[in-house]
């Protein structure tokens, strides 16, 4: 007898590994390379336009070690993605700010987003798709 939630559990991790290689191979293919994390960053702060170094910990997708937060930012920064700089109000926080090279960046993760996007809106109506996100959506909230 099959176990249902280890399939489930197992497709869900299949989408997700297959989901994350075709995002990447449509990055390489104009020569970029990120790690999810670093993704995961200049996306974050692309879409807030400015964004405290500490709020990154709070994203469900990035939850981390706060050193290791540290150096993906770090390594964005000597990339010449983003700036980084003291708070004016809370002098131990650092703001954080995409470079015009980070903002160009964000624009092709987007697109390569959208890339995966657009296979699963061809896949399923626009009711399946909202029915499968809000299910999963349940499902991490009360994993």
């Amino acid at each position: 007898m099959v176990d249902i939630q280890s399939e489930f559990g197992a497709l869900c991790r299949l989408v997700s590994l297959k989901a994350s290689k075709r995002f990447h191979d449509k990055l390489e293919e104009q020569g970029i390379n990120v790690s999810p994390e670093q993704a995961i960053t200049i996306n974050a702060v692309a879409s807030a336009g400015e964004l405290r170094q500490g709020e990154l910990m709070s994203l469900s997708y990035l939850a981390s070690e706060k050193s290791k937060v540290s150096r993906v930012v770090q390594g964005l920064v000597v990339d010449g993605l983003i700036d980084r700089r003291d708070d004016a109000h809370d002098r131990r926080s650092k703001i954080l700010t995409l470079t015009e090279k980070g903002q160009a960046l964000a624009d092709k993760l987007l697109q390569a987003e959208q890339f995966n996007g657009d296979l699963i809106s061809s896949l399923l109506s626009q009711q399946e798709s909202t029915l499968l996100q809000s299910t999963l959506k349940k499902m991490v909230s009360a994993l």
